[in-house]
């Protein structure tokens, strides 16, 4: 067995290398990419389409696709702040593609190890998130796409996704459950000394959620 020689590779200088491979299957159909292993489709804004690697420890790196959604906002530090662009747009409801193995690239070995069976891993990673994207059709689909992934379990690990369900709960009617979502995200917020919102933080918080809550399409829930 030959050794493979420890060759950790830079995220611009991965993005060279796979970049084209992911540019030749998204951009047919209208992602683009506005920064390093990210591309986006906005056809549907407010809900944009989202493809990205994302670097583990180890060196591997981990495909997520999913929704950037222009009506939920974000926390930076201690204030809150929207990604309502093609250029913010971040992953607010995702699958994460690290829980498949056969999907993992890595770049500990240079080029060479980044390009043993890449062709495969992409392409099998763009398929499932196409099939994952198929299924919100609809604006209320993706809403319950979000609560479905809400809901399993580790979910309260991903930052952005119980804000997301608070805001796609308040736009499908349920502004109860929606309210009691964002409460318990603030008070969880609101416990440590470094993640503590403001009171003006907070009101602009409660803002949002209201505009959403008066924002209903008149779409019936599947």
């Amino acid at each position: 067995m030959t050794l493979r020689e420890f060759d950790l590779l830079t995220i611009p200088a991965i993005h060279q290398t796979i970049g084209p491979v992911i540019d030749s299957l998204l951009q047919p159909q209208g992602f683009v990419s506005f920064k390093p292993l990210q591309w986006v489709r906005s056809d549907n804004a407010p809900i944009r389409q989202l493809f990205e690697y994302r670097q583990l420890k180890g060196g591997a790196l981990a495909p997520a696709w999913g929704y950037s959604l222009d009506f939920v906002p974000h926390f930076s530090g201690r204030e809150m702040k929207w990604h309502r662009t093609e250029k913010s747009a971040l992953l607010d409801a995702f699958v994460d593609g690290q829980c498949h193995r056969d999907l993992l690239l890595t770049c500990m070995y240079g080029v060479p190890g980044l390009l043993e069976n890449l062709q495969h891993r992409v392409a099998a990673a763009v398929q499932m998130a196409r099939q994952f994207w198929a299924t919100g059709d609809t604006p209320h689909r993706v809403y319950s796409i979000v609560e479905a992934l809400r809901s399993e379990p580790g979910s309260s690990y991903f930052v952005q996704l119980p804000i997301a369900n608070a805001f796609c709960l308040a736009l499908s009617g349920r502004e109860a459950e929606g309210r009691a979502e964002l409460e318990g995200i603030i008070q969880d917020r609101c416990r440590y000394p470094s993640t503590e919102l403001s009171e003006k933080t907070i009101a602009k918080v409660w803002l949002a959620f209201r505009d959403a809550s008066s924002t209903i399409t008149g779409e019936r829930t599947p």
